[in-house]
C-alpha cells in the first residue's frame, strides 16, 4: 500500500478520487480503511468497549464550512483575519489538505459523544483500548501528544489514520508520526 501524505504541506492530489465505503451511521471511508474500522469497531465490541465513529470522510466543501466557522470563532474574539487563520489551521486543517478529505481518516469517541471534542477523550476506556488495538488494524493515532511541532496539528486523541499493516505497527512501536516514519522509509529504502 503507497501511503499518502496529506498533512499543511502536502495537498490531496487534485486528481483523487477516493473509492469509499460505509463504515457505520452514514460515514464512509476508502474501501480498505473502512473494512479495517469494521473490523476494529467489532474486536473492540468483543472486548466491551463501544467505539463511535463520528467523523470520517468530508468533501472539500464540508472541510470549508469547519474552517471558516473556526475562523469566525477567533474574529468574533478580537483576532485578525491572519490570526484566526493560522490558529484555525491548528486544529482544523485547510481543505485539500486534511486526512478527511482523502477518506483514510475517522474520529471516534465514546458511545455517549455529544459534539464536544476534547483531549480529555484520553482518559477514557475507549482511548485506551484503540492505544493498545488500533495498530493491528491498520491505524494509527495520527496526532499524538508532543509531536505537535512534526505535524503541525495540535494533540487530537480522537483521530486516527488508516495506514494499513505493517506499517501501522511499526509506526505504533516506534511512537512517530507518519511524517517521521515516511522520512526514515525514503532515507533508509533508496538505492
Amino acid at each position: 500500500m503507497k501511503l499518502l501524505l496529506v498533512n499543511s504541506k502536502n495537498k490531496i492530489p487534485e486528481d483523487y478520487k477516493p473509492e469509499l465505503a460505509e463504515v457505520t451511521g452514514g460515514y464512509y471511508l476508502t474501501k480498505d480503511a473502512a473494512a479495517a474500522m469494521k473490523k476494529m469497531i467489532c474486536a473492540a465490541l468483543d472486548d466491551g468497549i463501544e467505539l463511535r465513529v463520528f467523523s470520517a470522510y468530508r468533501s472539500i466543501e464540508y472541510q470549508q464550512g469547519l474552517f471558516d466557522e473556526d475562523m469566525r470563532k477567533y474574529i468574533m474574539q478580537g483576532y485578525s483575519g491572519t490570526e484566526a487563520y493560522d490558529m484555525t489551521a491548528k486544529g482544523v486543517a485547510v481543505p485539500g489538505y486534511s486526512e478527511h478529505n482523502a477518506g483514510v481518516a475517522a474520529d471516534i469517541s465514546t458511545m455517549n459523544w455529544k459534539g464536544d471534542i476534547s483531549e480529555r477523550f484520553d482518559k477514557t476506556p475507549e482511548f485506551a483500548w484503540l492505544c493498545e488495538n488500533a495498530c493491528k488494524f491498520g491505524y494509527i493515532l495520527r496526532y499524538p501528544k508532543g509531536k505537535e511541532s512534526i505535524t503541525g496539528i495540535q494533540y487530537e486523541p480522537w483521530h486516527y489514520r488508516y495506514v494499513g499493516l505493517p506499517h501501522s505497527i511499526y509506526i505504533s512501536n516506534q511512537r512517530i508520526t507518519l511524517e517521521e516514519y515516511l522520512r526514515f522509509s525514503s532515507c533508509c529504502c533508496k538505492k
